[in-house]
């Protein structure tokens, strides 16, 4: 005669006793992946020792090889992340006198804009002169309520505003056709197109 099956509370126990095993227990958080990282690491180093303790016996050559090659690759790793460290700490302290100052002496009116950008081209950075450039003539527009500066704003923002205003709006888009090439498409500025920049704003100003 078959034995009777079990009920569903006889079920429901056998399942809870095997869900309590350890095998089935539930992992959270970054201390479990710790352990579970160096219990990993820890049989990776074993089996990785019990592997040269058999290779000193079977090809000694072979083993000092790789001994002095572990050994080797250890310092490489300290000494480089030292360094780093070191470097990056140097970095920030050398770094935050700087950034201080040229927090306090960023532009803020268009004539000290075309100050930093005369400055700049005279350093041969014309890259950075033209966007100085664009800064000033964008605070006379906006002196002119051309147009409203905001720096959130793109080239294409203050062309719409500047419709109103055709002479304005001329000089604005022959600037941007001079400097949007430069500023978001990667071209050179050479010494001539730097001047062809400058003469545009001259102009655009006393509109």
């Amino acid at each position: 005669m078959p034995a009777p099956l079990p009920d569903a509370l006889q079920v429901q126990r056998a399942v809870a006793t095997v869900y309590q095993r350890p095998e089935f227990a539930e992992r959270h958080g970054f201390a479990e992946w710790v352990r579970e990282m160096t219990e990993r690491i820890g049989d990776f180093l074993g089996e990785l020792v019990g592997g040269l303790a058999n290779l000193r016996s079977t090809s000694p050559v072979l083993f000092w090889i790789i001994l002095v090659w572990l050994a080797v690759t250890a310092v490489a790793i300290v000494g480089h992340l030292v360094w780093t460290a070191v470097q990056a700490s140097r970095l920030g302290r050398d770094d935050a006198p700087a950034a201080k100052k040229a927090r306090a002496e960023k532009p803020r009116t268009a004539t000290d804009w075309d100050d930093e950008a005369l400055r700049l081209a005279a350093a041969g950075k014309l890259r950075e002169a033209a966007a100085a450039l664009y800064q000033a003539f964008l605070l006379r527009l906006d002196a002119r309520e051309v147009v409203r500066f905001d720096p959130s704003k793109t080239p294409g923002d203050y062309r719409r505003e500047a419709r109103k205003h055709p002479d304005a709006a001329k000089a604005l888009t022959a600037f941007l056709r001079l400097f949007e090439p430069v500023a978001f498409g990667g071209r050179d500025l050479d010494a001539e197109g730097w001047e062809r920049m400058r003469t545009t704003v001259a102009e655009g100003a006393r509109g």
